[in-house]
């Protein structure tokens, strides 16, 4: 379904206005996917941290995902033992 169509000659940079995004429903984090003469523009989807843990909750048992100890002590910045 188009809902607006724009034709655009560029002579430089292509800049793509919160309006026009918003009429599309993106906003947010996007990703570009790139190929030969076209661009589109999706939503990036961000990762739900508690919403991972609940799907895995009860792998083990029954219990919630916050019941689960794995011990992980942390050692650096992006370190874990």
């Amino acid at each position: 379904m188009i809902v607006k169509e724009i034709e655009v000659v560029t002579d430089g940079d292509l800049v793509v206005d919160q309006e026009t995004l918003g009429a599309a429903n993106l906003g947010g984090r996007l990703r570009l996917i790139i190929q030969e003469g076209e661009i589109r523009i999706l939503p990036k989807s961000t990762p739900n941290p508690e919403k991972a843990l609940e799907e895995l909750a009860g792998c083990l048992g029954q219990e919630p995902a916050t019941e689960y100890d794995f011990h992980l002590k942390i050692g650096g910045l992006y370190e874990t033992r």
